[in-house]
């Protein structure tokens, strides 16, 4: 639900950062209770634990998994997407995607819509994937949101199993976002077309 709420705020063109005053307190207890149950001996079961599970599988690129957009982009039919695409990569890969949110997405019902349904399925995923024992459950802080997939994902939750959780979330996002992207670079496409006629 709050992983929801920042795609969906951040979608309207309200920064995610407004609402780590609420959430890192509960985040900060989750992967305190972690720490304390692997010190016990025991395993890590609090998932909710912020810029650790975001940079480890939810946020490739940013809130919203972009990056992958962003790939996308690139390689638009429209011009203007793919100046958006091409502006937007580097700081991508950074997991900084001010850029293509700002410069395609908030308040565009096209794009907007795949943001809030990856906001909705790919933590599902995780929390199943991670309880199910596909990758370990983070039990430390993970504040280096800015270091590119997939060293993330190794360095949260390290083995196999981060990798091919991150793996399946790519392909999952990549099928959420096409279908949009391509209705949305067609409009762009034939609005420049008109304009050019």
């Amino acid at each position: 639900l709050l992983y929801f709420m920042m795609c969906f705020f951040y979608s309207m063109g309200i920064s995610t950062w407004m609402m780590y005053p609420i959430t890192n307190p509960i985040f900060l207890a989750g992967i305190e209770a972690n720490a304390k149950l692997v010190a016990e001996g025991l395993d890590p079961t609090f998932i909710a634990t912020n810029e650790v599970v975001y940079s480890g599988w939810l946020c490739i690129g940013g809130v919203g998994a972009t990056l992958l957009l962003v790939i996308m982009m690139v390689r638009a039919r429209s011009k203007r997407l793919r100046a958006i695409g091409r502006a937007s990569l580097v700081p991508g890969i950074l997991n900084i995607n001010e850029p293509v949110v700002f410069g395609a997405i908030a308040w565009n019902p096209v794009l907007m819509i795949p943001m809030w349904i990856h906001g909705l399925v790919t933590p599902i995923i995780v929390w199943l994937a991670l309880h199910a024992g596909v990758a370990s459950i983070p039990a430390q802080i993970f504040g280096f949101w800015y270091c590119p997939y997939p060293v993330t994902a190794w360095l949260v939750s390290s083995g196999g199993g981060a990798l091919i959780l991150l793996a399946v979330l790519v392909v999952i996002n990549i099928l959420i976002y096409y279908p949009f992207f391509k209705v949305y670079d067609n409009m762009q496409a034939k609005e420049e077309a008109a304009e050019e006629a």
